[in-house]
């Protein structure tokens, strides 16, 4: 399950963003938060697993009738291809009518559950 970004969950949102591996050098992670609380078209959702942890976290950018994926992030027990499509099936629901298109680091993901679904992701 996919919820938004509050503040109340920023220390879980930098956990997950500082499970990746750019987010540990200098105030990489702080720049990152700032970056997507600046824009309304630019969300975090946190994702929780079926046992109701904090599993996860998707980040996303909107484009006109563009979603783009910028961030996928789960935690190291919670890490597969389902776990990540599950997500990304999430956020389809959240923004029907949107196209999902991948950065260079979310591509390889992006065709993954575009295989899985049958929808064109670029």
């Amino acid at each position: 399950m996919l919820l938004k970004y509050r503040t109340e969950y920023k220390k879980i949102a930098m956990d997950m963003l500082s499970l990746l591996p750019d987010m540990n050098k200098g105030n990489h992670l702080e720049d990152e938060m700032n970056w997507y609380e600046d824009s309304d078209n630019r969300v975090i959702y946190l994702w929780k697993n079926q046992d109701d942890n904090w599993a996860g976290l998707v980040a996303i950018e909107q484009k006109k009738d563009l979603l783009v994926l910028r961030r996928v992030v789960l935690t190291p027990d919670s890490w597969n291809i389902n776990n990540c499509c599950s997500m990304i099936d999430d956020l389809n629901n959240l923004y029907m009518g949107k196209k999902i298109v991948g950065t260079m680091d979310t591509t390889s993901i992006c065709e993954i559950w575009e295989k899985r679904n049958g929808t064109r992701v670029q």
